[in-house]
């Protein structure tokens, strides 16, 4: 919806400057291009770029103030059940001068305290400042699909949702994390409070902070409810169960003062949301992308979709030059390297779709809690497999095995998840690494502790939930943060409805039979002989109960599908026309990557890998290599 930032000085002292906070507003324009704000009060400064979603009038504007002038708030998001809130408030004798959701926000926070936000279902990031405490909350939403950063620079507490805001502050000296690349290369993203810059932090999913008197207080207000499952309840009710909350999900984030629609990939999760528009509303725009690349587009499937609903559809095809031109615009936008391939498409579609809507519908978060990574929730199988059989006789009952782990043995399922999880193993990345980088890393030991403490506080669930809650945790932290960045690039807002609390809060209590069901008994027979890439979706099938909850609204072709992830063509391109410049980029003696990488042994393993034609990972790890030396090259150039 916007962007926000706000400096406060912890001493209350200093008096932020006008011209400092309006720039780092601005910097966000994107963000909120329709119109723009800023509060200046005693020791501290809100600033506000605004892209109008509900209530388009400027009583909707920002930053903004209580009635009795002593509250002020700059938002970001949206607060999907704030009708709601508001009928329970105008009972408790609150009036309201506009329609939008920023105003329930602060007459909700009058009434409850912080403890408002456990009323709201949305997505939200905001400062809060509390002038009768003279106390500041910065405040994050439970699953993080807003972004929130800080930090501390001469006494004073600065906020934004973009790190280019706090870039803008006269007195940040900008420095790269490195150990954040390492973070990075195994996972896409940077994991915890980290950020790819030194001194400017995250506040984490389902936080928030309370500033006051000098002294910041982190605070966790919300976590999945790790409870023991209350036994099965049975296929008809847990259908029953998903439909009305996936529903209801899909029915609050159609609330809108602006044009919607829907991505649609023509897999599961989109075409499922745009079924339930279409039951909801009628007509419903949606938009695909592909590439121009044989074995890259799946338009076929999304056409089918719009044919079923009627759905006014449009089709956006790329090639690959519109790609790389694309993925340095976006890297300017994020301030970070991207994540995952498929930003750049996203990006291009929202530059595409928001010529006629500004807020879309999109499948983020349905995997995770459907076990829709098909190879990694079946491994927990390939675990207990394993502990029971020693690597004597591992290859000698069951080849499979032997064939994926080797010898190797796991002291714990952590260890067994992160040798799958990596997405650069530890020892390729070492092999990559200078001493300098190897020592600043020591072996990822910080990563590790986080994974550790979420294990830890799973540790009464089965492995297939805890890697569930892992996910939510962690993974899906990266994804949304991929999908708020090329949305809002393009002054697009994109909402998630599997992202809903109470939906995921649910699908914890679901038995993981109903997740991920073997197709027969005999397969799970022929399966005791194989491992879980041999068993994914050949034996078995991910996100069944989905799949059986909407089989009667979604083409049996696309309930049927094996899941497909948003193709980019990376391998062909980077064996191919776009090699030569990754090499001209990162082996150069200008290369800013030589400060982490030894470039003699990453020449030689790009060399040895465009010849080897196994796997399909190569161009994906050579992407990120060049995503880390632009965001160098444009950072610290």
């Amino acid at each position: 919806m916007c962007g926000i930032a706000g400096i406060y000085s912890l001493s209350g002292k200093e008096a932020p400057s006008a011209r400092v906070i309006t720039e780092m507003a601005d910097s966000m324009a994107h963000r909120g291009p329709e119109d723009s704000g800023i509060y200046l009060g005693k020791g501290i400064a809100f600033g506000h770029r605004r892209l109008r979603i509900l209530d388009l009038s400027e009583k909707g504007k920002q930053p903004m103030m209580d009635r009795e002038k002593e509250i002020v708030i700059t938002f970001n998001g949206e607060i999907y059940n704030f009708r709601d809130i508001r009928d329970e408030l105008i009972s408790l004798g609150y009036s309201f001068s506009s329609a939008s959701d920023t105003e329930v926000i602060l007459s909700a926070y009058r009434q409850w305290g912080i403890e408002c936000i456990q009323r709201f279902n949305g997505m939200f990031a905001f400062g809060l400042y509390d002038g009768r405490k003279q106390k500041l909350f910065l405040v994050r939403d439970r699953l993080g699909k807003k972004p929130l950063y800080y930090s501390i620079v001469d006494g004073a507490l600065i906020f934004a949702s973009e790190i280019k805001a706090i870039l803008r502050y006269p007195h940040f000296v900008a420095e790269p994390n490195w150990k954040a690349i390492s973070s990075y290369l195994s996972f896409r993203y940077v994991l915890g409070k980290d950020s790819f810059f030194s001194r400017i932090v995250k506040v984490l999913p389902g936080h928030y902070l309370e500033i006051s008197g000098g002294k910041i207080d982190e605070k966790e207000y919300w976590d999945i409810p790790l409870v023991a499952k209350k036994g099965d309840r049975g296929i008809a009710y847990y259908k029953a169960s998903i439909r009305e909350k996936l529903t209801r999900a899909v029915k609050l984030r159609m609330v809108s003062d602006v044009p919607l629609g829907a991505y649609l990939s023509g897999g599961l999760d989109s075409s499922i949301i745009v079924a339930l528009m279409a039951q909801l509303t009628g007509k419903v725009r949606t938009y695909s992308v592909a590439f121009d690349v044989e074995g890259y587009d799946e338009l076929q499937y999304a056409k089918l979709v719009a044919e079923k609903f009627s759905t006014e559809h449009t089709e956006i095809r790329l090639k690959a030059g519109d790609y790389m031109g694309a993925m340095k615009e976006l890297i300017r936008f994020k301030d970070e390297p991207l994540a995952v391939p498929n930003e750049v498409p996203i990006y291009l579609m929202s530059k595409v779709l928001k010529k006629d809507i500004t807020v879309v519908l999109s499948g983020e978060g349905s995997d995770e809690l459907f076990y829709g990574y098909g190879r990694l929730f079946r491994s927990p199988f390939d675990y207990a497999r394993l502990k029971m059989l020693p690597a004597g006789l591992r290859n000698l009952f069951l080849k499979s095995l032997g064939k994926k782990y080797g010898s190797k043995s796991f002291s714990s399922e952590m260890e067994h998840f992160l040798h799958l999880y990596s997405y650069f193993p530890n020892g390729e990345k070492n092999s990559l690494f200078n001493p300098f980088m190897k020592s600043l890393c020591r072996d990822d030991e910080g990563l590790h502790a986080l994974f550790r403490k979420y294990f830890d506080r799973a540790e009464n669930l089965n492995y297939y939930d805890k890697i569930s809650y892992v996910f939510e945790k962690i993974h899906l932290v990266g994804l949304l943060g991929r999908l708020d960045n090329a949305t809002m690039a393009a002054a697009v807002e994109a909402r998630a409805p599997f992202v809903d609390h109470e939906l995921v809060e649910f699908m914890f209590n679901v038995p993981k039979k109903y997740k991920l069901h073997w197709k027969s008994a005999f397969s799970f027979f022929r399966g005791l002989l194989k491992n879980s890439d041999e068993i994914s979706e050949n034996l078995d099938i991910t996100k069944w109960i989905l799949r059986e909850a909407f089989k009667d609204d979604v083409p049996e072709k696309i309930i049927s599908r094996k899941k497909q992830g948003f193709p980019v063509p990376l391998d062909a391109w980077f064996k191919g026309k776009f090699i030569s410049d990754a090499k001209k980029y990162l082996l150069g003696p200008e290369a800013r990557i030589r400060k982490i990488i030894d470039q003699q042994n990453l020449e030689s393993w790009i060399n040895r890998n465009l010849n080897n034609s196994a796997g399909t990972s190569f161009g994906q790890k050579v992407w990120m290599l060049l995503n880390v030396e632009i965001w160098l090259r444009e950072y610290f150039g």
